[in-house]
Parts: structure tokens; C-alpha cells; sequence
């Protein structure tokens, strides 16, 4: 009885999980996006950091939301930042949008990746019978 217990407190917790994500992720992802400061958009989005079709694609919305992502990676994994040779970028960008990406890759972006990996778990641990 304890296991079902436990598994529906878990079943609850990724529901909840599901509606944060369809809610909280998008709302935090285009905001970030419309308050990207003209400044570093300037200075990052141009070669050597992006080829020259991508130089006009991230400019303008929808697209500019994959820039927000490269650009919260950038700021929040020094790996990211030497594949796309950001190189300090972490320490020349305004200080509110440098904890502002890191709260959207590490609270909001992490807990995304981290409930669809426990969904995917769980499916599997259903199909494969190891949970009821």
C-alpha cells in the first residue's frame, strides 16, 4: 500500500510539474527574451559568435528565443561559453541579466529537464513492470 501511496504523491507532483512547465517556462523564456539588453545584443550577435544567417535570424522574434537560451547557457556553463566563444561574457553583461539567466537556466530550465526526465523514468519503469 505504501508504494501506491508513494506513487500517487509523485503522479501529483509531476502534474503539477506539467502545468508550472506550460505556464512558468514560456511566460519566463519570452520575457527574458524582451528584456535582453540592446547592448549585448549588439556586441554578441555578430561574427565570430554567430554565422552571418543567424546574425539576421536571432534578431527578431521567434527566433530571438533561441538566442535567449544561447545566451543564458553562455552565462550559467563555462562550457557553452567557449563553444560559441563568448568568452567573458558572464562578467561584461549588466548584473541583473546575469542572475536573471541564471535563475531562468538553473531554477526554471533545470526543473523542466529534471521532471521530464522523472516522466520518462517512470514510463519506463511502468512498461517495464518494475512499478504498478
Amino acid at each position: 500500500m505504501s508504494i501506491l501511496l508513494m506513487m500517487e504523491s509523485i503522479v501529483h507532483f509531476l502534474m503539477i510539474s506539467v502545468l508550472q512547465m506550460v505556464l512558468v517556462f514560456p511566460a519566463s523564456w519570452v520575457l527574458l527574451t524582451w528584456v535582453t539588453p540592446k547592448s549585448v545584443i549588439d556586441r554578441y550577435v555578430r561574427p565570430p559568435h554567430f554565422s552571418e544567417f543567424e546574425v539576421v535570424a536571432y534578431r527578431y522574434f521567434p527566433t530571438s528565443l533561441i538566442r535567449t537560451n544561447l545566451f543564458s547557457l553562455a552565462i550559467a556553463i563555462p562550457l557553452a561559453r567557449r563553444i560559441r566563444k563568448f568568452g567573458d561574457i558572464h562578467k561584461q553583461v549588466p548584473l541583473w541579466f546575469n542572475v536573471a539567466c541564471r535563475i531562468y537556466m538553473y531554477c526554471v530550465f533545470g526543473y523542466s529537464v529534471f521532471c521530464l526526465t522523472a516522466m520518462g523514468v517512470i514510463a519506463l519503469g511502468i512498461k517495464l513492470g518494475f512499478l504498478p
